[in-house]
């Protein structure tokens, strides 16, 4: 699906995203991240979160909902499941090292993974419905891929 350019860096954050989410699930392929202890997952995942998930959650908070609130009462509604699974992620990753280390990682795989499947096929493609192109060119540069703009 053709985003509109000042999504698209988000579109790219959710790739890495999900491929991290891929490589912390169970039966994890044995090659990258996969191969790791569950230790050095947890320290992978914190990492991730520090450098890229909250300057990315920054981006959607910040810049692109503010634009959308207050269009349309379902966008409104979305976005604040959307900022409701924001903190459930932050309140996984600084639970990651209680208990069971291969089940919280499992589980912190499943909800990144979701979260970032609703926003690409739910929330952005309804953003743009709403907000529209001109509104959303206001946008265009101000939201740059998190691994482009820290070097990874």
């Amino acid at each position: 699906m053709k985003r509109h350019s000042a999504i698209v860096p988000l579109s790219h954050d959710h790739h890495h995203a999900l491929i991290l989410a891929q490589a912390l699930k169970k039966n994890a392929p044995k090659i990258g991240l996969g191969s790791k202890s569950a230790e050095e997952k947890v320290e992978a995942v914190i990492n991730s979160y520090n450098t890229e998930l909250i300057p990315h959650f920054n981006h959607e908070e910040v810049l692109l909902f503010p634009l959308a609130l207050g269009k349309d009462e379902e966008l409104d509604k979305m976005i604040h499941n959307i900022l409701e699974e924001h903190n459930k992620i932050r309140r996984s990753v600084e639970a990651l090292r209680d208990g069971d280390l291969e089940e919280n990682l499992d589980a912190f795989g499943k909800l990144l993974e979701n979260h970032v499947r609703t926003e690409e096929r739910v929330l952005f493609p309804k953003i743009e419905e709403v907000v529209g192109e001109e509104e959303l060119n206001i946008l265009n540069g101000q939201i740059i891929a998190v691994k482009d703009s820290c070097g990874i």
